[in-house]
């Protein structure tokens, strides 16, 4: 009978009986305010119209929030990972990054349907008070992504994908003949 030995030691060490903050949390927490700061931003230009002076100001706000919130994901990304339940936080930090910087109704979609079709890459094993919070952690931030794909910059994208345009008959160029 084989006897299963593991002949590699783990690459982390195991969970904790309480959950303390590693340098990934404490990041992860500041992505996820910057990014409310950045939703927020985006919405104050929803009302915002281009003859308004004020809008100036609310366009360089909400350019200076996406600059944080990308740049807090790029700290996130070289921060230690110090525990196996720190790598759901980074993925979730990676999900964000990609829907800023997504530019079509597919890849919105997409990147929104991630943590679905990979549940296993964005939860933690477990059932322990590790694994409870940041599974909080990352239930949280996926509302942000949610509010921030509500946007209507991003439902404008995805609207106008829905659109379907049927051709004109009477604009219709045929080729010639061959």
């Amino acid at each position: 009978m084989a006897i299963h030995t593991p002949i590699t030691a783990p690459a982390f060490p195991e969970a904790s009986s309480a959950f303390t903050h590693t340098p990934v949390t404490h990041q992860f927490a500041a992505v996820m305010r910057d990014l409310a700061d950045y939703i927020e931003a985006e919405r104050d230009l929803e009302h915002c119209d281009s003859w308004d002076p004020a809008c100036d100001a609310w366009i360089r706000d909400a350019e200076r929030a996406r600059v944080r919130v990308l740049d807090g994901i790029s700290a996130l990304r070289v921060a230690p990972t110090c525990r196996r339940e720190d790598l759901p936080l980074k993925r979730s930090a990676d999900l964000a990054q990609m829907l800023i910087e997504s530019d079509s109704p597919q890849q919105v979609r997409d990147i929104l349907a991630l943590p679905d079709r990979f549940p296993h890459l964005f939860r933690c094993a477990g059932d322990g008070p590790v694994a409870r919070r940041v599974d909080q952690m990352v239930a949280a931030f996926q509302q942000h992504l949610n509010a921030l794909a509500r946007l209507p910059d991003f439902t404008g994208m995805i609207e106008a994908d829905h659109l379907a345009i049927e051709p004109d008959a009477s604009n219709l160029m045929l080729a010639p003949a061959a």
